[in-house]
């Protein structure tokens, strides 16, 4: 037996999180997302039944949280609302008379999406949380701060050359 309860070797629970040769790359699954949604909407103002777009909406940040590779799931998690605005942004303007009537409809579905737009964002990352963001994030951050593996960072410094305890830096 190994750590996570399973048997010796087996993959343990967030490397086991997808289906088993389904991955899709951040920027694939962010497209995924986008064309999905787009379609949804497209549909949804052919048939005039708006639900079909929320629930497209939702049901494709489900999959991409899903079968997003693991170290790509910072990117996959931040883009749901601005994915959704750019296909509404997309379909209004194809299925609208004009320009006024473009942003009427942008702002309307806008107003009447966002309980699932706040649904399909909360939904990617929760999965998302439960299938590694917080490495991913760990990693963003170590990246951030520049130091070599096992470096302990530099104190930091203010703009006047004054460090954390209020003294300032001699000039060499």
């Amino acid at each position: 037996m190994d750590a996570a309860g399973g048997p010796a070797g087996s993959p343990g629970p967030r490397e086991n999180a997808t289906a088993p040769g389904i991955q899709l790359t951040g920027r694939g699954a962010i497209l995924a997302l986008l064309v999905l949604t787009f379609l949804g909407l497209l549909v949804s103002d052919l048939v005039g039944w708006g639900l079909l777009s929320n629930v497209t909406f939702v049901a494709a940040c489900i999959a991409i949280a899903c079968y997003a590779r693991p170290t790509d799931l910072l990117p996959v998690t931040v883009c749901p609302p601005l994915a959704f605005f750019v296909a509404c942004v997309c379909s209004k303007l194809i299925t609208s008379a004009g320009g006024i009537s473009a942003a009427e409809g942008i702002l309307f579905t806008l107003a009447t999406s966002a309980p699932w737009l706040f649904l399909g964002t909360a939904v990617t990352i929760v999965i998302a949380l439960r299938r590694g963001l917080l490495d991913n994030i760990r990693v963003l951050r170590h990246d951030l701060q520049g130091q070599p593996d096992g470096a302990a960072p530099a104190r930091a410094r203010n703009i006047m050359g004054h460090g954390p305890d209020g003294v300032r830096a001699r000039r060499r």
